[in-house]
């Protein structure tokens, strides 16, 4: 069970995750790296652009460094909303990603890095994340761009859209139980011969399950997050609280 992250008496901030938990968090912050880095091709360069890069043509040698410099427009729509236009003139938003794009890239990785190491370094037994000024504000910029990444994936657009997300699972767990006892019906009615389902418990089921596991880490995340940001306005030491 998640502890909130608190200031301890040396200053430094902790949290604590069991190893589950801690294991998730890992995850989902290698995964957001490795989707930015394919994403925007990050570390790739290709074969005509190291043949032209090793030309003895001046202008072509030109051409390839100013083609490996070229920021590449996010295509996946988390990483669009991870770097969003900077402006709505066409031009300018070029221009910034030209200029901003790959430093900002780096920043979000190292973040991200940064919180699988702090993790790595707690250990498969300790549940401790302690995270000095640096981590903490890793931590901080990571947190929200994993909890980007993850309501994309869940189609949350607005505040508002995590409720609904939350009524559908609460309707989607409902109609699993109405499925459960017309399954138990129909296996009682199969035993007394008048004609069970022979297609099994699930055939007749058409609901959509709701992203349980994807919306459960979110709102991890987003707890994760919000006692973050807590610690960063109450100073001093305080008792850590468990998770909801």
């Amino acid at each position: 069970m998640a502890y909130e992250f608190v200031r301890r008496a040396d200053g430094l901030v902790m949290c604590r995750l069991d190893p589950q938990e801690k294991a998730v968090v890992a995850q989902v912050a290698q995964e957001v790296a490795d989707l930015i880095r394919a994403d925007l091709r990050i570390g790739e360069e290709p074969e005509p652009l190291r043949d032209a890069a090793r030309s003895e043509d001046p202008l072509m040698r030109l051409e390839a460094e100013f083609a490996a410099s070229a920021p590449r427009t996010p295509a996946d729509s988390a990483v669009q909303r991870l770097f969003p236009d900077a402006s709505e003139d066409p031009h300018l938003a070029a221009e910034f990603r030209r200029l901003s794009q790959q430093d900002l890239a780096e920043a979000k990785l190292r973040a991200l890095g940064i919180v699988q190491r702090t993790i790595d370094a707690a250990g498969a037994i300790r549940t401790e994340i302690v995270l000095d000024a640096e981590a903490e504000q890793a931590w901080m910029r990571a947190l929200n761009d994993m909890r980007l990444v993850l309501a994309d994936r869940l189609s949350l657009r607005e505040d508002e859209d995590i409720e609904t997300l939350r009524l559908l699972q609460q309707i989607g767990e409902r109609v699993d139980d109405a499925d459960a006892l017309f399954d138990a019906q129909d296996q009682v009615a199969g035993a007394d011969g008048d004609g069970a389902d022979e297609t099994g418990p699930d055939a007749g089921s058409s609901h959509a399950a709701a992203p349980d596991l994807v919306l459960a880490v979110y709102e991890l995340l987003t707890w994760l997050q919000d006692s973050l940001v807590g610690v960063q306005e109450r100073p001093g030491p305080r008792e850590p609280r468990r998770a909801l």
